[in-house]
């Protein structure tokens, strides 16, 4: 589904739209301040002091990613010459994970999967190397990447192979690729900032990512420092003193009428409401008549950001309850609300005492409460869904209820995965019809849980990799 989120979006959504289907339509897509806030190079800098390493985090903290420049990028190889390639790849998928992919813009993001779903081919240009552009690529569903060349001798990193993928040499190897690959620039399109102008005008089809520079359609984007603005930061007090205080209202006016059950959903219900109108967060459902068609049922949702489980609180009001992981249990406040609403508490390291812990939920669910799991077990660092796992397909199957998947489009755009502020806006969630599970079996559960995996990349506008 992807929803533009701005006009200067859907204007250009719309001009994708009419774009010829089918691979004949390229779209070249810069990584560096375009598809991210940065190069993905820029976190593996190595730093000259300790205070150099202070320093850039600070900085980095405030205002973003720091600036890689080419030099900087040749002392990268450099420092790796003689290192395993698939060691360097696996340090810069671990770096992917933990903190570039936080820098995604998912303005740009939508546009490219635009691209996609119109079967143009996307290709992703950046002054980093492939170990740093490969993990982003791989989750967005790219056909291929326009980087710098680094060359290898018995699987160990030999040097620089190209010249820095940045500037004019940039827009030399995207004209290169199109020559190879057949591709006519003038039907082709590209997103870069405005400092990358070659690049931008190479092509027939050109946006400006950020700032404009008065030639070209521009995409506005997020600012991505660490540093939130003031209103999300009053917002995010609001938020917290709402929800906490509302459930502590909710969970007294319960146990004053000595009914438990009653106490967690006024806590469901108002916590979660009063919560998200503080913080300036409405919840837009497509769907939502599936969320009362049959109950009860399992509710599976995407899992990006820590709001999630506030949103889908919202959303079903009542006679629900989830899984959580066991570490959960310890967390403060949190842990004993879960505990309140009889969450099952899941080590997920150990395959027996989970089995163990979902009876009860089961039970639970045989008894007519509705079940709210992320089959992901973890949030995902994209917003493509990582893989699910079948504890809550198990369940659906065991108690003989029917599946409902809960597709979260964008909550991880309003708090992002290793944030803790509130940013006000909209959570744009689809409900899709649900999936009668009266005929799964062990057997068959592989091909459920791709079934189910597939609805949500559907409605993502993403393909299976």
């Amino acid at each position: 589904m992807t929803t533009p989120g701005t006009p200067a979006e859907e204007r250009l959504a719309e001009r994708l739209a009419v774009a010829p289907a089918g691979g004949s339509v390229t779209a070249f897509v810069a990584v560096d301040g375009g598809l991210l806030a940065g190069c993905p190079l820029a976190p593996l800098l190595p730093p000259t002091s300790w205070w150099d390493r202070f320093a850039g985090e600070v900085r980095s903290g405030v205002a973003g990613p720091a600036e890689v420049t080419p030099d900087d990028v040749e002392g990268v190889v450099r420092s790796r010459r003689g290192r395993p390639v698939e060691e360097v790849a696996e340090e810069a998928r671990r770096t992917f994970r933990s903190t570039t992919a936080s820098w995604l813009h998912p303005e740009m993001w939508r546009l490219a999967v635009g691209h996609l779903r119109r079967g143009h081919r996307v290709v992703l240009v950046s002054r980093a190397t492939r170990a740093e552009v490969d993990p982003l690529a791989a989750e967005l569903g790219a056909d291929d990447v326009v980087v710098t060349r680094v060359g290898a001798e018995d699987g160990k990193v030999a040097g620089i192979a190209s010249p820095v993928c940045a500037g004019r040499s940039a827009a030399d190897a995207v004209a290169a690729w199109a020559d190879a690959h057949d591709v006519d620039l003038m039907s082709a399109f590209a997103y870069a900032p405005a400092a990358d102008r070659a690049l931008l005008d190479l092509v027939g089809h050109s946006t400006v990512v950020g700032e404009p520079d008065g030639l070209r359609p521009a995409l506005p984007v997020a600012p991505r420092g660490a540093v939130p603005p003031a209103e999300a930061l009053a917002g995010t007090l609001g938020f917290y003193g709402g929800f906490f205080s509302a459930t502590a209202g909710a969970v007294g006016a319960g146990l004053l009428r000595g009914s438990r059950h009653q106490a967690i959903n006024l806590a469901g219900s108002l916590a979660s409401e009063f919560a998200l109108g503080i913080a300036g967060v409405d919840v837009e459902v497509t769907g939502a008549e599936h969320l009362w068609a049959q109950r009860p049922a399992v509710f599976v949702f995407n899992h990006q950001s820590k709001l999630d489980p506030i949103v889908l609180m919202t959303m079903l009001r009542h006679d629900f309850t989830g899984v959580a992981k066991a570490e959960a249990r310890y967390t403060p406040v949190f842990g004993q609300l879960f505990a309140l609403a009889n969450v099952a508490f899941v080590d997920r390291g150990n395959t027996r005492q989970a089995k163990e812990a979902l009876q009860p939920a089961v039970d639970k669910v045989r008894g007519g409460t509705s079940l709210v799991m992320a089959p992901e077990g973890t949030r995902s660092v994209t917003p493509r869904p990582g893989r699910f796992k079948k504890g809550a397909f198990h369940i659906a199957m065991q108690a003989g209820v029917p599946m409902v998947p809960v597709v979260l489009e964008n909550a991880g755009e309003l708090q992002w995965r290793h944030d803790q502020t509130v940013r006000p806006g909209t959570v744009r969630a689809v409900v899709r019809p649900p999936i009668d599970t009266s005929t799964w079996s062990v057997g068959t559960l592989d091909e459920h849980v791709a079934h189910v995996r597939g609805q949500f990349l559907e409605t993502l506008g993403l393909a299976e990799k």
